[in-house]
């Protein structure tokens, strides 16, 4: 398979051309829910993130599941030992293995399982998360917003433990994503098995816009960030 371009799990803009947000996800409570805080990069064309802000967020999440690997918690696909590593050789790598489980593995075979779950991903475009992140809670502590992304996620609280106020901001915009799409009645998830594989080109990248400017006029937040979004790949746009 050659690239492939993926959708903003909020708006549902293409990702060809533009930073993203990734963020792990996991069963809990009859859907999938956040594992991770949201980790920065470059839509990579492959379903992921590269070039990637490293910090204290990505050190714990990468040391977690290596760490889990080493015990055997953390089971990945043989298949993918050569490319990825096993444990994964890098952070890029560890969320290769979340996109394969987006993209390729099945229940029956996971490309890597946490305690027998699969560990998904989801992507949000860079200028979205950054416009909701504005809205941001600033009085509650960072711990109680951490309990209430992360309810019914204990392998979160094993991946940050007792780090959680040196992630304030992280926590903060995390959870202003999450309460949007809580207030608009939608799921994390993953991009959906039938709209794997094919390439974005102009015609496609201005439907996904239009759109999210249908869905979204009413919420000006969004519509800036589509505008910020339009004009970062205005030359795609054009194609």
């Amino acid at each position: 398979m050659g690239f492939y371009d993926f959708n903003c799990a909020v708006t549902g803009v293409s990702l060809k051309g533009v930073d993203a947000v990734l963020v792990g996800l996991r069963e809990a409570g009859g859907g999938l829910r956040p594992v991770t805080l949201g980790i920065a990069g470059h839509y990579n064309r492959l379903g992921s993130v590269d070039g990637i802000a490293e910090d204290l967020n990505t050190e714990l999440v990468f040391r977690y599941f290596t760490d889990r690997a080493a015990d055997g918690r953390f089971a990945l696909d043989p298949a993918y030992a050569d490319d990825l590593g096993n444990p994964p050789a890098d952070l890029e790598a560890l969320l290769n293995y979340l996109e394969r489980n987006v993209s390729e593995s099945s229940e029956q075979r996971p490309a890597a399982a946490l305690d027998g779950r699969r560990v998904f991903s989801a992507l949000v475009a860079a200028p979205v998360w950054a416009a909701l992140a504005m809205r941001a809670a600033t009085d509650d502590p960072p711990e109680a917003l951490f309990g209430r992304v992360f309810e019914g996620v204990p392998t979160a609280t094993g991946i940050y433990g007792d780090r959680i106020c040196e992630l304030s901001r992280h926590v903060r915009e995390l959870h202003a994503v999450d309460s949007h799409l809580r207030a608009c009645g939608r799921p994390w998830a993953p991009q959906p098995d039938d709209e794997i594989g094919a390439q974005h080109y102009g015609q496609e990248m201005r439907g996904f816009l239009e759109s999210a400017r249908r869905d979204f006029g009413e919420d000006a937040t969004i519509r800036a960030a589509l505008d910020r979004y339009a004009a970062a790949v205005a030359h795609l746009l054009r194609d």
